[in-house]
């Protein structure tokens, strides 16, 4: 087996700790009467004509504009400037706030020698947010969807991260992921892939479970 010598990390879920999913529905219900969470659902990632237009614009295939104008299309909301305004703060509320245990384990990997990089599905509006910005500021390496036209768990992503990272073998490359499909895929393209379990377990109970996977691969921290 080859040593470890790149850690990546995903950002939401794993980087960031997610909001209560009642706390944006209720921010969302004192601007817009009998909002709900299945209009939430339509208006975060809506679908129209056809299109998976939330794939489109996390891949960068349109822009902020064209997403939020489908967004309000999808939820029958009148698309003003004041519903726009909202809608950015809520969308930035959604990614969540830095998870610091993680972000001290980048400054740790780091100091020990390790490279360590982002690989991100998201998007021009949600990849600037303050909790994005602070594990990017850290890493060597920080790729997100929109930026390169291809979301994880496709092929290219990967492509992408490890032509940048260049690693001498993919699996010197430790992949953090909280999509169980996504860890999957890194590891039928040859990275090592943690399934980083904040859903099911919780930030700190899936964090001390990262910091054993990590050191049975041999990673020093």
């Amino acid at each position: 087996m080859s040593e470890i010598t790149h850690v990546c990390f995903d950002i939401g879920g794993v980087a960031n700790v997610r909001p209560l999913a009642s706390l944006i529905l209720s921010a969302a219900q004192k601007q817009w009467n009998d909002f709900s969470e299945e209009k939430w659902k339509k208006m975060v990632q809506p679908k129209l004509d056809g299109r998976d237009v939330w794939r489109e614009f996390q891949n960068g295939q349109i822009n902020a504009d064209e997403y939020v104008n489908a967004a309000f299309r999808s939820a029958e909301i009148p698309s003003t400037l004041n519903n726009k305004i909202f809608f950015y703060r809520l969308l930035e509320d959604w990614c969540g706030t830095s998870y610091q245990p993680v972000l001290d384990l980048v400054d740790r990997l780091k100091q020990d020698g390790y490279h360590t990089s982002v690989l991100s599905n998201n998007n021009e509006i949600m990849y600037i947010t303050p909790s994005a910005e602070a594990i990017k500021q850290r890493v060597e390496v920080a790729i997100s969807s929109h930026e390169i036209g291809h979301s994880k768990p496709h092929w290219n992503a990967f492509c992408v991260l490890l032509d940048k990272i260049k690693p001498e073998v993919p699996r010197e490359v430790v992949f953090v992921d909280d999509q169980e499909k996504i860890i999957e895929a890194a590891n039928t393209y040859g990275l090592q892939g943690i399934h980083f379990r904040s859903k099911q377990l919780g930030m700190d109970h899936a964090f001390e479970e990262l910091l054993k996977s990590l050191k049975e691969k041999g990673v020093r921290i």
